[in-house]
């Protein structure tokens, strides 16, 4: 039988020999077993929670081509250590055939593997929750006694990286945190010193850190701000005033995938805080300007939201996304997304908040103009035979179903309002609320009237032939090409909403792209391109069409 094997180990703080101890050990158990080895999958520094591991992703496609019937691995958690991945794959596996063989001595090609393959996987996962759970516990033991636990904040050296084994202040990177509070504290917006730090080309937090992904190196101004009631941003570090809290929250990784995680923020009563006079970075007052400049700005919202607006509506400056393509646009330099940043012009977010230094794309896109290449693009894609036949069949099916439903609906609601108003005028007579006048009788004898008469109708169509509504549309093909070519009107006439969440679905997000000559956009579901002019002498300018959608 032919065999693939499979190696794997978790972390970075492993060795690359780790690989190659799981391999000699797979090697040896497939020869002592009689299989041919015909290939070799790995994946190094990635937890078997998650299924995204290019070496494990490819152990599944030859397993799908029938490349192999065995699978190799030194035990089940080289493959798996969560149940929401082990059990589908796992069938597909048994379904194509494969087994699945351990240096440990686990081999499904034996009877009675399959409840103990199950608890083996379950064992895996457990151990992974529980190194989770003895890491926080020990690092918690740490942080309750004075001791740094880990994590990296801007301004500070981390104590593995310190010759004391304590954290140190940064002292060029202080500078930059007192400035960042001092420009706060004298008026500047976050917005404003972002874009200063960038023109100066200062290096903005996480742009040397060790990490695999991050977003391009530079200030925005969501990194100053943050959130004061969580604590994140900047502005709101109480490490910056001497303060060390541990424990302001926790991340959870999802049950399905252990790569995603989600963070939750613990309850004050489970933070860990103590002083620490040798981290403070800015001086107690000018602490103290920065919170109530906060204090200021946060009574405003709260004023809006007193006023009728929702707390996230009111901590925006303007009124909120009202255009068809608003959140549609993502600049293809830098990643942000393209806002309204003036009278009916987007540009790139990232260039406004952050400045050249940070996206040097200023192309500029008149809203009118941009809405109109969408839609035509959207608008081509309508008019082919074949969308129109779809509309033509599910208006012809419509019609039929609901031919005469407003009708009945509308009878039905006067059926019962004037069966309660009867009732209630002859109860009324009878208990003596209502003295039985000639102008009452005749009220109740209108409404008994009229009920007559529209039960009689009910009757009448409950046996009428139902009629071809079809004959009254024989232009149907017409009026459904017109409603085509006045999209435009009919989109910003109705929910403009609804008609972006639409239109994002039929084209998705449209990258722009742009040099000193043109602008490009690109759209993700492949529905349009299009190549813009930009205008001659004015480089931050959209001037027309150049291309096609």
């Amino acid at each position: 039988m032919r065999a693939a094997l499979y190696a794997r180990f978790s972390t970075d703080k492993q060795r690359d020999t780790s690989i190659d101890d799981q391999m000699r050990e797979c090697e040896r158990v497939a020869r002592a077993a009689g299989l041919e080895v015909v290939a070799q999958f790995e994946d190094k520094g990635i937890s078997g929670g998650t299924a995204a591991r290019p070496g494990y992703q490819a152990l599944l496609a030859g397993a799908r081509r029938r490349e192999f019937e065995v699978i190799v691995t030194e035990d089940i958690s080289r493959l798996w250590r969560n149940r929401a991945e082990f059990g589908p794959r796992s069938a597909e596996l048994e379904d194509l055939g494969i087994h699945w063989v351990s240096c440990v001595g686990q081999d499904t090609r034996r009877d009675g593997w399959g409840l103990v393959v199950q608890i083996l996987q379950a064992m895996a996962e457990q151990y992974r929750r529980e190194a989770a759970y003895r890491t926080r516990r020990g690092l918690e033991g740490v942080a309750r006694s004075g001791r740094s636990a880990g994590g990296r904040s801007y301004g500070y050296i981390p104590a593995n990286k310190t010759g004391t084994g304590r954290m140190e202040i940064d002292e060029g990177q202080a500078l930059i945190v007192r400035r960042i509070f001092e420009m706060y504290a004298a008026g500047h917006s976050p917005r404003a010193i972002a874009a200063a730090l960038n023109r100066d080309g200062t290096p903005a937090p996480g742009s040397t850190w060790e990490r695999e992904r991050r977003r391009k190196a530079g200030w925005v101004h969501s990194v100053i701000a943050g959130n004061p009631d969580r604590g994140l941003g900047i502005l709101n570090n109480d490490l910056y005033r001497g303060v060390v809290v541990w424990n302001r929250s926790r991340w959870i990784r999802s049950a399905a995938d252990s790569s995603k995680r989600r963070q939750v923020q613990n309850p004050k009563s489970e933070w860990i805080t103590r002083q620490d006079g040798r981290l403070r970075i800015v001086s107690q007052e000018l602490w103290e300007r920065v919170k109530t400049r906060q204090a200021v700005q946060a009574g405003r919202i709260g004023a809006r939201v007193r006023h009728g607006m929702s707390k996230a509506a009111a901590a925006r400056t303007g009124a909120g996304p009202k255009y068809l393509v608003s959140g549609l646009l993502r600049c293809g330099h830098c990643g942000s997304n393209y806002a309204i940043a003036g009278r009916g012009i987007y540009k790139c977010a990232g260039h406004t908040n952050g400045g050249a230094a940070l996206c040097a794309n200023d192309a500029l896109l008149h809203r009118e103009e941009i809405e109109a290449e969408v839609l035509a693009g959207i608008k081509r894609d309508l008019r082919s035979p074949a969308v129109i036949d779809e509309i033509c069949r599910r208006v012809r099916l419509a019609l039929r179903a609901g031919a005469h439903s407003h009708r009945v609906a509308d009878r039905s609601a006067r059926i019962a309002q004037l069966r309660q108003e009867a009732a209630n005028l002859a109860e009324a007579i009878a208990c003596g609320g209502l003295r039985a006048s000639p102008t009452i009788a005749g009220r109740l004898a209108a409404s008994e009237r009229e009920l007559e008469r529209l039960l009689a109708a009910e009757a009448a169509a409950a046996t009428a032939p139902v009629t071809d509504v079809t004959r009254l549309l024989a232009d149907l093909r017409v009026r459904a090409t017109q409603a085509v070519d006045q999209l435009e009107r009919t989109l910003a006439a109705g929910d403009i909403v609804r008609a972006r969440a639409a239109i994002k679905e039929h084209v998705g997000t449209v990258t722009v792209e742009a040099d000193v000559r043109e602008i490009r956009l690109y759209s993700e579901q492949g529905s349009m391109t299009a190549t813009l002019l930009r205008a001659a002498g004015a480089d931050a300018s959209l001037c027309g069409s150049g291309g096609r959608i």
